[in-house]
C-alpha cells in the first residue's frame, strides 16, 4: 500500500501545483479570460491549499504504515484515496459557475455527501487501529470538551437572544 500512498500523494500534491498557475492569473495578472471561467477566487484558492494538504495528510498515513509496520485495510484506503481527491475538487467546482446547472450540479450535490463521509469512514478506520489507547480516550476527552464548550456558548446566546426580545417588547 505504501507504493501507491505514496503516488497518489504525489498526484494531489502536481494537481495542487498545477492550480497555482490559474491562482496567479486571477489574483497578479487579473487576466479577465480566466476570471470569467474561475469566477470565485477564495474557492480556488482554497481548492489549491486543499489538494496540497491532502497529499500531506496521505504522506502522513504512509509514515504511520511505516512506523508501525502495519497494513493498512483496503476498505480504508480507497474511501482515504476518494475523499483527498473529492474534498478539494468540490472547491474547485465552487470556483466556477459550473456546479450551479446541469450534470455537473448533480456530481457536486453527490460528493458533498459522499465526500466528506467517505473521509470520515476512513479517517476513523485508521485511528482505531494504529492509535494507542490512550491517545483515543485524550481525543475522546477533546471532544467532549469541544461538545460542552459548543453546548455552553449555545446556551448563553439563546438566553441572550431571549433577552434582547423580552426588552424590546417591554420597550
Amino acid at each position: 500500500m505504501n507504493d501507491f500512498l505514496v503516488q497518489w500523494a504525489i498526484f494531489l500534491f502536481m494537481i495542487g501545483l498545477l492550480l497555482s498557475l490559474p491562482l496567479g492569473a486571477v489574483f497578479y495578472l487579473n487576466n479577465a479570460q480566466v476570471k470569467q471561467f474561475f469566477t470565485n477566487a477564495r474557492k480556488l484558492k482554497a481548492a489549491h491549499l486543499d489538494f496540497i494538504l491532502q497529499a500531506f495528510s496521505i504522506g502522513l498515513v504512509c509514515l504511520v504504515e511505516l512506523s508501525t509496520a502495519a497494513g493498512l485495510p483496503l476498505y480504508a484506503v480507497i474511501p482515504l484515496a476518494f475523499g483527498t481527491f473529492c474534498n478539494p475538487f468540490i472547491f474547485l467546482l465552487e470556483a466556477t459557475p459550473l456546479y450551479q446547472k446541469g450534470l455537473t450540479k448533480t456530481l457536486y450535490m453527490g460528493l458533498r455527501a459522499a465526500s466528506p463521509s467517505a473521509l470520515f469512514f476512513a479517517w476513523f478506520v485508521l485511528v482505531s487501529q494504529l492509535m494507542p489507547a490512550f491517545m483515543m480516550w485524550l481525543l475522546f476527552a477533546f471532544v467532549l470538551l469541544l461538545a460542552a464548550a459548543y453546548l455552553a456558548n449555545r446556551t448563553a446566546a439563546k438566553e441572550t437572544s431571549e433577552k434582547e426580545v423580552s426588552s424590546n417588547t417591554s420597550s
